[in-house]
């Protein structure tokens, strides 16, 4: 009698350790699915719905609020990851291209699943002329910042939204006298809305931006396992109402979702 006992809990133990063993595998393949976020004030959803940074409508990471529902990258993802997804969003107002790097190292640490990455706007305002050397800058940092998010996983999906247009954005709202003494009072990305350009400055400056969509359709190429990237993004037209109100230049709420909406269907999902 007692060498059975001494044999069933033996058999008790056993099955624990399995069960166990098995729960401790689940657990792993359970963990929350991650995605990050790396660019500038447009990432960071700035003056969206009012004054500042408004990161809840994000385009890649926002979760919208109780009483504004929204849709984003992160919000479909919800949808069809069913261990749960994190969202990490190291984007700042006001970045340049040579900014994205501390974010991807930041951004490395966390080992995300997936990236998206929209830089480049504040350089192309900053540029008030053609210049190979900022052109290949530009290029460097953006690579270096890719390497720096696939090596910390090497099974990371990247997704990088091409520069908006912002030849687009002054067209929509040239006739638009609250907007144009928005522009040339703050002057905003002058390079492309102050009143004082000709049309030949307008023409260079659409040039520009062209050109710097080529280079982030170039590094694409290179990553074809871990990059999807669509110039059809750069083609998408705003309306008034996708833009913001607080000073005419960067995404309302409704542009936050066109963005999402538009990249997603070029993306990895």
């Amino acid at each position: 009698m007692e060498r059975t006992l001494k044999t069933f809990k033996h058999a008790l133990l056993a099955i624990g350790l399995l069960v166990g063993n098995a729960y401790a595998e689940g657990e792993e393949t359970q963990a929350p699915f991650k995605i990050g976020a790396i660019g500038d004030s447009i990432t960071k959803a700035t003056n969206s719905e009012g004054v500042g940074h408004k990161p809840k409508f994000s385009w890649s990471t926002g979760a919208g609020t109780s009483t504004r529902l929204f849709t984003s990258h992160l919000t479909r993802l919800q949808k069809i990851k069913r261990n749960g997804v994190i969202a990490i969003n190291k984007s700042r107002g006001g970045a340049r291209t040579r900014d994205i790097q501390m974010q991807a190292t930041e951004l490395a640490r966390q080992k995300v699943d997936y990236a998206t990455i929209l830089i480049g706007a504040n350089d192309l305002c900053d540029w008030k002329e053609y210049d190979q050397s900022k052109f290949e800058k530009y290029e460097l940092d953006v690579r270096k910042a890719v390497s720096t998010l696939i090596n910390s996983n090497p099974k990371i999906k990247i997704l990088i939204a091409p520069v908006p247009d912002m030849y687009n954005l002054w067209e929509i709202n040239q006739k638009n006298p609250a907007c144009t003494k928005r522009w040339d009072t703050f002057r905003i990305c002058s390079s492309i809305l102050s009143s004082s350009l000709s049309f030949e400055d307008r023409q260079q400056f659409k040039q520009r931006w062209e050109d710097m969509n080529k280079i982030l359709e170039r590094i694409s190429l290179d990553y074809p396992n871990h990059i999807k990237f669509s110039l059809e993004i750069a083609r998408t037209k705003f309306d008034t109402s996708h833009v913001s109100s607080v000073d005419c230049f960067h995404p309302s709420v409704k542009g936050q979702e066109l963005i999402a909406k538009k990249s997603w269907e070029y993306g990895w999902f």
